[in-house]
């Protein structure tokens, strides 16, 4: 399972599943809802990513919610300083990708709108769509730390 933790050089957390080796950085943002970068790294090297995001309103119970979606993954731009580093990342077969793009997901929703995803103030406060799905914490059995 994913928590947040602090990095050597304790500027900017990573999310992290160290049993799994599995980590995932927050690289640059260039608003609150425009594209951010992210890479997720493994044994096998990094996977960069990008995400927008999005305030939605839950039909059902009227509580705002942040919603990520994937723009790429695989590719990020590289333009940015702390993105300069990035390497495209290629897959086997669509298996792999959809492995590590659920990784990505369990990692994002740990991460919430700023490394507080499971200190989240209600259920479903983040969620990430993938294959026209929409996850939250509960589908990977996190429990908030807050209720």
């Amino acid at each position: 399972m994913f928590r947040v933790e602090k990095t050597e050089d304790n500027l900017v957390p990573r999310v992290a599943d160290a049993d799994a080796g599995v980590y995932l950085e927050w690289l640059v943002t260039g608003s609150r809802y425009t594209t951010e970068v992210f890479e997720l790294l493994t044994e096998s090297g990094g996977i960069p990513f990008t995400t927008s995001r999005e305030s939605v309103v839950d039909a059902e119970t009227g509580l705002k919610f942040t919603l990520f979606k994937f723009n790429t993954f695989g590719s990020a731009p590289r333009s940015q300083s702390r993105a300069a580093h990035l390497v495209n990342r290629t897959f086997s077969d669509e298996n792999e990708k959809q492995y590590w793009m659920k990784n990505a997901v369990e990692a994002l929703l740990v991460f919430g709108t700023a490394f507080n995803g499971l200190d989240a103030p209600y259920k479903g406060f983040t969620r990430v769509e993938l294959n026209n799905h929409i996850y939250t914490l509960e589908d990977f059995g996190y429990t908030l730390l807050h209720k």
